[in-house]
């Protein structure tokens, strides 16, 4: 999934408990690996190869640029469409921190291509194991990613505003 779908997941479970910013968090980051196991489409990093295990690995160039305006702009999307539908100063706190759940296991790839360590290791692995097998992008089927993604969208918010 991109980061867009995580973070309006994780905002959309920080709406629904206002006063538990800390289980929306949690929540927000169990979202995440549940969202990695359904098929989806992604766009490609290119400037960082995360199974290589280290920072060296990582294109300090137009790549790295590309990465950061690629991944910058669809951060920016997500939190921008979560207080669209979730904002509320009552729960304000809780939006974000589910939010910050939603999007933070991608995050710790990162950190651990720079630093290939327990626990991170474990979480990579577990990451890893639980993300879909069907990688849409590279089959050709782009398409239905980007469909189902903007379904599961849809059906976050409208179950959030129901709820």
């Amino acid at each position: 999934m991109i980061g867009t779908t995580h973070a309006i997941a994780g905002a959309a479970i920080g709406s629904l408990m206002p006063t538990h910013p800390v289980a929306a968090f949690v929540f927000g980051v169990v979202s995440h690996y549940a969202l990695d196991s359904v098929p989806h489409w992604d766009y490609p990093l290119y400037s960082v190869r995360v199974h290589k295990g280290d920072c060296s690995s990582m294109t300090m160039r137009r790549a790295l640029v590309r990465d950061f305006f690629n991944v910058g702009f669809d951060l920016a999307v997500g939190v921008i469409i979560s207080f669209m539908f979730f904002y509320n100063p009552a729960s304000l706190i809780a939006v974000c921190a589910g939010l910050v759940g939603g999007v933070l296991p991608d995050f710790l790839q990162f950190v651990y291509a720079c630093a290939p360590r327990t626990p991170m290791k474990y979480l990579q692995q577990f990451h890893h194991w639980i993300h879909t097998s069907h990688k849409l992008r590279q089959e050709g089927k782009s398409a239905i990613g980007i469909v189902y993604q903007v379904a599961i969208v849809v059906a976050i918010i409208a179950m959030a505003k129901i709820f």
